[in-house]
């Protein structure tokens, strides 16, 4: 299989992208990007320790920027526990 062809068959697997970010405050890591168009934000799995077969990370879709709400006390700690 040529180059070009492998190439295009993975441009058009392809569903989104993410980016590595960093908490400036705590220093953690976590993911933001697209998948299908949609604003996706990921972080690493906080009760994974309490559940081996709980996922390893939970994606979320991202507010807007103008989208103002209290987060609820369990949003509060996962954003806490970045990957």
């Amino acid at each position: 299989m040529s180059d070009t062809k492998a190439n295009k068959e993975w441009s058009n697997r392809e569903l989104g992208a993410l980016w590595l970010n960093v908490n400036q405050k705590t220093n953690e890591k976590y993911l933001t990007g697209h998948i299908n168009n949609e604003k996706i934000i990921m972080f690493k799995n906080k009760f994974k320790e309490d559940n081996p077969k709980a996922p390893d990370f939970r994606i979320y879709k991202q507010k807007d920027q103008g989208e103002k709400a209290d987060p609820t006390p369990e949003q509060e700690e996962q954003e806490d526990d970045l990957i």
